[in-house]
């Protein structure tokens, strides 16, 4: 991640332990970051907690250009447009939710990546859109908002 003017660094942000060690981390989406020439392609980054509060050491970004990520780096796509840390499988660790409203010029998605004790990972991370959950197909801007 480089931080530019109107990247909107924190313009969604969702807390949950990601490793299990007792401290929250913070989940950031900056939707407007650049990636390469890609204008507001965005990203994910999640931050550290510990013993003395949130911290860079160990931060680790996400974004369609990650290995493990499905997808491609598109222009407005607004990846990070809403996150949502929460422990679905169980297991003590929160995993990542982090949405692209305007994936595929409008149609929007959601991505779901693992924890494990080190962390979020992009490893066997999935997404889906609208119409894999028996939505609307089409410009429909799935997962603009994600409830926790």
């Amino acid at each position: 991640m480089h931080p530019h003017r109107d990247d909107r660094f924190g313009w969604s942000l969702s807390a949950g332990d990601t490793n299990g060690d007792g401290y929250a981390d913070i989940a950031v989406g900056t939707p407007y970051e650049a990636i390469g020439s890609k204008k507001q392609a965005g990203t994910v980054t999640v931050l550290r907690g510990s013993a003395s509060g949130l911290t860079g050491s160990g931060a680790k970004s996400f974004s369609q250009d990650t290995a493990g990520v499905p997808g491609a780096v598109e222009a407005y796509d607004y990846f990070g447009c809403a996150v949502q840390l929460t422990d679905a499988s169980g297991d003590g660790r929160a995993e990542l939710a982090a949405s692209a409203s305007g994936e595929n010029t409008g149609d929007g998605a959601v991505w779901l990546l693992k924890s494990t004790a080190s962390g979020i990972t992009a490893t066997g991370s999935k997404s889906f859109g609208a119409a894999t959950v028996g939505g609307p197909a089409g410009d429909a801007y799935f997962g603009d908002v994600l409830a926790g």
